[in-house]
């Protein structure tokens, strides 16, 4: 009976052990050949982003801003806009904050992360949804142990989300 009991608790930390490791799912592979043909009909071009080394599609209607002397000193590089926004639809900025100790933070606060490989290089994505607008967020680590957030205003609302999809999986290192 010893023998029996123990062969059921080997067998159930064995099955808890094969659903943990079920838990982990491979990253999501991102490539812009999987794009590059609904690029097509968006008129656009690539467009080296701010210090980071990485080109992205941008489309012509959206139109680089002015950046505040204040997000300056806090990171921002870029800021989109089109014509009929207010809001920036789309803003990079840089951290200087280790990757691991950001995506604990954001764990914390209950938001979902996938981890991506997009054209090649390791990198986050999640969503946040605040006042009823959704952002969707990609970041990067840099060399100097910071990072390099892409945030993307009205993500889940068209015709934002079709050029979402585009413009994210355009980013790749610039040659």
């Amino acid at each position: 009976m010893k023998k029996l009991v123990a062969v059921l608790m080997v067998l159930c930390m064995v099955l808890t052990a094969a659903a943990a490791f079920a838990e982990e799912s491979e990253p999501i592979v991102v490539n812009w050949s999987d794009y590059e043909a609904d690029a097509a009909d968006i008129d656009g071009q690539f467009a080296v982003v701010g210090p980071t080394g990485l080109v992205m599609f941008v489309p012509a209607e959206f139109k680089d801003s002015e950046i505040s002397e204040e997000a300056q000193q806090g990171g921002t590089f870029m800021v989109l806009k089109t014509e009929n926004e207010e809001r920036a639809v789309v803003s990079g900025q840089v951290v200087e904050m280790n990757i691991d100790t950001f995506m604990a933070g954001l764990e914390g606060q209950g938001v979902t992360k996938y981890e991506t490989i997009l054209n090649g290089l390791h990198c986050y994505q999640f969503n946040i949804t605040a006042v009823g607008i959704t952002t969707s967020c990609i970041v990067f680590s840099t060399e100097q142990d910071g990072i390099v957030v892409f945030s993307f205003t009205l993500s889940d609302q068209e015709p934002y989300a079709s050029l979402y999809k585009v413009m994210v999986s355009s980013i790749q290192p610039a040659e």
